[in-house]
Formats: structure tokens, sequence, C-alpha cells
């Protein structure tokens, strides 16, 4: 049996062309450049008897080439490196609320300082009253460990300076900042050029995607997302640009051989997305392969019979491997849960369950720089042992896309079009902000035409990419929806001036709403007053309570079911809020923290049966039950809470981000509504 793994590693245009300069608006190339960038392939190199495929969008590649080479104009590292007692007060907030939004585990809490610093800067919303207790100290420390913690200790162990910056611990100065910084820079330029030894060696297939990462089916004819989800609310524009789409392939192509000095064979298409249409230009190009998810192949033969995912299809002259989703998923989001090792021994003994049947072709196929922040220990110890145990098996063997595309292959007469979530074009077209977005960038375009250079179009082809239209809508979250709202607006304004158009009023206009608190499911209408012994053993005792519908929640790459909880179920009498927890089938926690905007940080501990406010009420059985008095939830009418619930190895924070919303029932309101 073959197993092919593509790790896709991408990050959008976070630059926009400004008088000559790539001004950057988001750090994120940087925070992953040594980290999972460099990560993936050295941990790789250490097995010989595994090959793996690496898509590196183009994109991704100019951008960090941008900072190993300093082009790279970005606001976050020149505030990192500008001397504390020059900072302004507005960039004092700005640090402190930016340089802490990175993984917890895996970032701070590894660096005792950093984390000390967090725990002083405390939420984001209480800066505005503590920033002005941070010290220069306390400043120069916290650049430190912002660009610090992007390094993976893979590299700071065989790395003299950083090493020995590494044990001072605390009490950094200006120099030692940009003395870290001047070592970082080099080791980027490294870090692409350890993917390209290993593609030369054969270790490593190098793919790629369309060059700024569109939904290529979208921009070749919008009626691809109707064709695929007939439910999609449709835009009020329609683009047919099968030559705009043949130049994101061409650019890819002419970029990773001039750069990456690798002829492309195969592409993953920006989120998986396919059809017809865009195989016919994907072959034009001299592509021999492309990948996708397995839901494409099942609306394509009608069929939900799993074994006809393992292998490859020959779709108009080009091979197409459809991904394991169940595998891929434990890697991005399950396995995170476990113990690495653990996770690893699950994942190889599942392969070697489907490697009984032979000639089986399992495609492991998912994003190369997310999850690993999300494992105890980012993921190293995952793929030393996953890669360890590969590398030695005889019955499952590793093998490129290429490789196997050399073999045969079953026709296929039929393309759904669709993507990698839920097979269709959802994520990306049919909300009303993801269709405002499309019909902007189709008005900008009609306005362009007959005016545009290549400094504009290049604007314009930044602005195609998949993510800005990814954190439009209610479906995703990033605490950074206004910078991608702006970046997208900016591209497309951007794009106007080169080509010395005027901008119209409307791209002044954020498309992105504010966030909003999240409200009940169901509201409260009447008081309960149930007992808190952790059983429910009338339909009664929560009639009339209100409940918010917790059992899935969107990661911000996709939509997966909570670990925890299935419902949360809220209610009041004149002096109590009660909630009640139900958790998920065969789950068991050990602690929950409620957190009151304006209120108190209440800490249940189910373990030690204790609280630190007296006047809690809690019984832990077949479920959850909590009773605070109501001076403990602020003083306000509406309130504003989230929970944190913590089991043996895993927390979780209800809701995702943001708040739960619910007003107090006063007895005057219980009357009219009934």
């Amino acid at each position: 049996m073959k197993v092919l793994f593509l790790w896709h590693m991408h990050q959008p245009a976070y630059f926009v062309n400004e008088n000559g300069r790539r001004v950057y608006y988001l750090p994120w190339v940087l925070q992953h450049a040594l980290r999972e960038y460099y990560e993936m392939p050295y941990i790789l190199s250490k097995f010989d008897e595994v090959k793996v495929t690496f898509n590196l969008v183009p994109v991704l590649i100019e951008q960090l080439l941008d900072y190993a080479e300093g082009k790279a104009e970005c606001k976050f590292t020149n505030l990192a490196l500008k001397p504390a007692d020059s900072l302004t007060e507005e960039e004092i907030k700005f640090i402190l609320f930016h340089f802490f939004n990175v993984s917890e585990k895996t970032r701070i809490r590894p660096y005792p300082r950093y984390y000390y610093l967090l725990r002083k800067r405390g939420k984001p919303h209480e800066i505005e009253s503590r920033w002005k207790y941070f010290t220069l100290q306390d400043l120069r420390d916290l650049k430190f460990y912002w660009l610090f913690s992007a390094i993976s200790p893979l590299i700071i162990e065989n790395h003299p300076v950083l090493k020995e910056l590494g044990k001072k611990g605390q009490k950094y100065s200006d120099e030692d900042v940009k003395l870290l910084y001047q070592e970082m820079v080099p080791l980027i330029k490294e870090t692409v050029d350890l993917y390209r030894e290993l593609h030369e060696s054969k270790h490593i297939e190098i793919s790629t995607t369309p060059y700024y990462h569109p939904i290529l089916p979208v921009i070749c004819n919008s009626k691809n997302a109707e064709i695929s989800n007939p439910y999609t609310r449709k835009p009020d524009f329609t683009f047919s640009e099968p030559e705009n789409a043949k130049k994101h392939i061409a650019k890819a192509v002419q970029f990773m051989a001039e750069t990456m000095k690798v002829k492309v064979q195969g592409m993953w298409p920006a989120e998986g997305s396919v059809s017809m249409d865009t195989v016919d230009i994907y072959r034009e190009y001299g592509i021999k392969w492309i990948a996708t998810d397995e839901e494409i192949l099942f609306k394509s033969l009608r069929t939900l019979d799993r074994e006809k995912i393992y292998k490859p299809y020959l779709v108009n002259g080009i091979k197409i491997f459809f991904r394991d989703r169940i595998l891929s998923d434990k890697i991005g989001f399950e396995y995170t849960r476990q113990g690495e090792v653990e996770a690893a021994l699950d994942l190889f003994e599942r392969l070697r369950d489907l490697s009984k049947v032979e000639d089986r072709v399992v495609s492991i196929i998912l994003d190369g720089e997310n999850p690993w922040d999300n494992y105890p220990n980012g993921g190293l110890k995952f793929l030393e042992t996953l890669y360890s145990l590969l590398n030695k098996c005889t019955r499952i063997k590793t093998a490129t896309f290429s490789e196997v595309a050399e073999e045969g292959a079953e026709p296929l007469h039929y393309l759904h079009p669709g993507s990698w979530i839920r097979g269709d074009f959802t994520t990306w077209v049919g909300h009303e902000e993801k269709n405002r977005a499309w019909k902007y960038l189709a008005q900008v375009k009609s306005m362009l035409k007959g005016h545009l250079n290549p400094q504009a179009e290049e604007e314009l082809m930044c602005a195609e990419g998949s993510d800005w239209f990814w954190w439009y809508g209610d479906d995703n979250f990033t605490l950074y929806f206004r910078e991608f709202d702006e970046l997208f607006r900016k591209h497309l304004k951007r794009a106007l001036e080169l080509a010395n158009l005027q901008v119209p009023d409307f791209l002044e206009e954020p498309i992105k709403k504010e966030i909003q608190s999240i409200t009940p499911s169901v509201l409260a209408v009447s008081y309960i007053n149930p007992k808190i012994d952790g059983l429910v053993e009338s339909y009664y005792e929560y009639l009339g309570a209100g409940e918010f519908d917790v059992s899935t929640f969107s990661t911000g790459q996709m939509v997966v079911k909570s670990y925890f909880l299935e419902r949360i179920v809220y209610g009041f009498n004149d002096e109590k809020i009660f909630l009640m927890l139900r958790l998920q089938p065969g789950r068991s926690i050990e602690r929950v923290e409620l957190y009151f905007e304006g209120g108190s940080d209440i800490v249940i501990d189910l373990k030690q049966n204790s609280s630190n406010y007296e006047g809690v009420e809690f019984a832990y059985r077949k479920v959850l039950e909590i009773a605070l008095p109501l001076g403990l939830c602020g003083n306000s009418k509406e309130l504003k809470f989230y929970l944190i619930v913590r089991g043996e190895e895993v927390t979780e924070r209800y809701p995702r981000v943001g708040s739960f919303k619910i007003n107090k029932l006063q007895k005057d309101e219980i009357d009219q509504i009934w």
C-alpha cells in the first residue's frame, strides 16, 4: 500500500505595494517561517525511507524571501526593533495587544518571563488600565520573546548565538532584540533552500497552487458555485474569466521554475477547489496531477463507498487524487487532544488496517502549518514517531504524488465542482458579506478594463485570493477580521491607484460587520428553581429556561464537534443564575472557569469539590449544575460571559471566541411574556 502525504504551506498576500515598497500589514509569514516551515522539512530529512509532497504556494515563498532579503516593510517587526524608550502610548498598546496573539501553550508558557508578562497584561480589554504599569524592561523582554518564540527549539538548540540569548531569560536590551532579528533573517533563506535541496535529492516533491491562491472555479466561471450547491445564495454578478484563471497557473509555474528550480508536475488547487473547466487549464500548462477532497468523488460518482477514494482517477488527461478526510482531519484537529506518541501510533495502526487490502493509495492532505500549535509539543514528537514507524515498515510505502501519477488510473467522466469544505463553495460564496466582496472585485475589474498595467494587475490578483472571502460571513472567525477586510479593500484600492483611476467611496467602508456576542438559541421565558444535584430528574426543573447549542464550533478552518459540551442551559430566579452543562457522551471534566464581563472570575474545581467564591453551589453527576449569586455576575441587566472547561489533558473555551450574551429576567417581564 502507498501513502501519499501532502503538506499544504500557504499564507495570503499580507503586503501592499506602496511607493515602491512592500508594506506588510500582518506578521504571520514571519511567525511561521522558523517554526512550522522549518520544522516540517527538517524532521523529514532524518528519515531516508519516508517521502512526502510539500505544496508551496508561490505567494508564500515570495513573502518568505521578502523577509529573508530585507524587503519586508513590516509594522510589527519595526515596532519590535524600535528602542523601548521611543515607543508612544499608542505603540505600547499595539504591542500589548498583538505580541501575545500566539499559541499560549507552545509559544508563551515555555518561557516563564513571557508567561509572567501575559499575566501582567491580563485580558485584552484590560490593556487600557494596565499599559502604564509596563516598564521599559517589560517592553524589551516582551518584544524579545515575541520574536524568540517564533523560532523552533530545533534551531535554537543548534545555534550558539540564539542558545546564549535564550539562556539569559530576561533583562534583554534593545541591542539584544536587534541581534536576535539579525540572526533570524538568514535562517529564513536557509529554510527556503532546505525545500529546494530535499527536492533535488528526490526526498520530497514540491507541488504548488495557482499563484495567489484563488478559488479558480469561481474565477473561471462563477456559475460553478451554483452548480456545486443550488442552494447557494446567488451574488448579483457573474464571472467568466478563464484567461484570468490561466494567469494564476502560468505565473505559478514560471515562479517555481525560476525561484525554486522546480518543474512543477502537480498542483493542490486552492482550498481543493476543482471543476471540469479548470482541469483543462491545468493540463494546458503541463500539470500532470491535482488533488481534492473525498466529498468531490462521492458527489461525482453519486456514492458513499469509501473504497473508491483509495486510487487515482483520470479526468480529461489529468490524474486526480482524493484525500481521505477522516485521516487528514485526525491530524489536523482530533489528535491535538491526545498525547503525540499515542496519536502517531493510532494513525499508524489505522494505516496498517487499510494496508490489508493491497494496492490501495491513501492520500493524506492538510495544512502544513496550522495544526501544530495545538499539539502538546508543537507536533514534533508526533511527526518523529510517525515517520520513524513508516521508515521501518515494509507493508506501507510512502511515495510522492508524481510517482504514483506515472502509474495507471481509473477513468472519471464527470468531476463535481466543489472544494474540500462540504464539497461546495459556500465557505467563499453565498453569505451577504462574501457576495459583497465578490461584487466589489467585479466592479473594480470592470473599472480597470483598458487601464490595466502589470502593477495594478498584481494587486487585483492578490485580491482574488481565497482567504479574504473565507473570513467574511459568520462561519469563520479571527481576531484580525478588521485587518483582513482592510487588506482586501487595500488591494482593490491600490490596483485603481496604480492605474491612475479614482477610488470609489464604497471601498472606504468595511465589508465585515463587527463581532456580535452569541445569543441563545432558545430564550429564557420564566423563573426556574432546579435542584442542584447533578441530575435532571424532571422535565419541569428547566421548563422556561434558555439554551445555547454548543455541540459544534468553527475553528477558523472548518466546523468541528466540540470536545466536552453539547448544551448550556441557563435560567434565573430573583437571586441566582442557574447553568446546566450537558456533556458529550463519554466525556468527563475536572474544572470549570466562568468569566463575567464587569463581574467575577469564578473557578469551580470538581476534583477538590471547591470554588473560589462563597455562595456558589454546584453538583456534577450526569450533568454539571451550577447556581451563582447574581451579585457575582455584574450589575448590568445584560450579562456577557464565557467558560473555560478543562479535562485531564484537553481545555476548551465556550464560545470559541467572543462571549455569550443573555439578559437577566425581571418579574415584570415574565408577566408580559405570559
